[in-house]
């Protein structure tokens, strides 16, 4: 007769049997380029891990069914391969949450393109966890459960309240909800409760806690988790200012030894069993000095950064943030000619930047 810590043990090899085996089955990618469900390791020394990764990017447009074709083909041309993710923001209080919403969801998913969406507001963490917002987050959560119930697997992204512990150099809020760790955690609880209540399962959302890495001290993103069981994927925003104005005091060409390391490090003790995805990141052309626009750097940049990206398995994926924000920040923008293609071309390139429909993604996310 078996002991138990045999059959645990059978049952654990039956179990990395199948997964082994599924690394190899074929999947359609909505009519697209046929994918290979990668393999998944998660386990309690390791926690999340996956070889593969998706390319993900945010464009400076209003996504519909004649613009998704459009732009997002400058930015599948550019990485030389299909992009998994198109990330973009819109307001708990939109006045028009059907087009703004469900239009884009719907543009997007029609072209093979997963939305990352991030939930953003002008009220106060407080007005949102006591409730003075729920009229908005309940007609936005009735027009996404609208979405979901058309079929065919629809599922996205959802980001609740991003950046809740950015500050600025004097130490203030960047967010009207932030540098509230307790009301953040109530507000990120209610928006998924009122999204419950309106017929939205888990498993039809992936629920995104996103802060930004860096933070002064008070405000790291450990104070405002939610916990585990509220939150399928932690992410976290980082740029590489160099000598852009606003980087002032702090100028400095940053790579991924101090804008990814430490943040993964810290997600990985704070949430091992969790993929993390860089949810927003960048780089200026200002090296070296403010206004002196290097080319060759900002191409060195992407290839190094991705490069080291597409070996960390505990990524699921990274989304290039992809803006010209000049007149009152920094220009970012890698599209639009192929000033950029060089380093972003090379970057993308390496294996483990594959194309993932809703069906690889499902597969992979516990």
């Amino acid at each position: 007769m078996k002991t138990i810590s045999t059959l645990v043990r059978t049952g654990l090899l039956f179990v990395l049997i199948i997964l082994v085996s599924a690394s190899s089955i074929m999947v359609e990618a909505q009519g697209k380029d046929a994918i290979y469900l990668p393999f998944v390791e998660k386990n309690a020394r390791y926690g999340f891990g996956t070889d593969n990764k998706f390319l993900g990017i945010y464009m400076q447009t209003y996504w519909t069914y004649s613009s998704v074709p459009e732009t997002m083909t400058l930015a599948d041309n550019l990485a030389g391969k299909k992009h998994s993710v198109t990330g973009w923001f819109i307001d708990i209080t939109d006045a028009h949450p059907g087009p703004n919403l469900n239009g884009q969801l719907n543009a997007l998913w029609a072209n093979g393109y997963v939305s990352f969406v991030n939930l953003n507001s002008t009220a106060s963490a407080y007005e949102i966890a006591s409730g003075q917002l729920d009229y908005y987050i309940n007609q936005m959560a009735g027009y996404y459960a609208a979405w979901v119930a058309q079929g065919g697997g629809r599922r996205a992204f959802l980001a609740p309240l991003p950046e809740m512990n950015g500050v600025d150099s004097y130490g203030n809020p960047w967010a009207s909800y932030g540098g509230d760790p307790v009301n953040f955690k109530l507000a990120y609880q209610r928006i998924l409760n009122i999204f419950a209540q309106n017929g939205v399962s888990r498993d039809q959302a992936w629920w995104v806690f996103a802060p930004n890495g860096w933070s002064k001290a008070g405000h790291e993103f450990e104070v405002y988790y939610p916990g585990d069981n509220t939150v399928d994927v932690v992410a976290f925003s980082m740029y590489n200012y160099g000598w852009c104005s606003v980087a002032h005091p702090w100028e400095k060409w940053e790579n991924y030894d101090t804008l990814y390391e430490p943040y993964i490090a810290r997600f990985q003790a704070l949430s091992p069993d969790n993929p993390i995805i860089i949810a927003q990141t960048g780089t200026t052309a200002q090296y070296l000095s403010a206004g002196a626009f290097n080319v060759w750097a900002k191409n060195t940049w992407l290839r190094e950064n991705y490069e080291y990206m597409s070996g960390q398995p505990q990524l699921l994926g990274t989304i290039y943030y992809d803006m010209d924000q000049s007149s009152w920040e920094c220009n970012w923008k890698i599209t639009g000619g192929n000033t950029f293609q060089p380093g972003y071309h090379d970057g993308a390139s390496f294996q483990a930047f594959q194309y993932m429909n809703w069906q690889v993604l499902q597969s992979i996310i516990p």
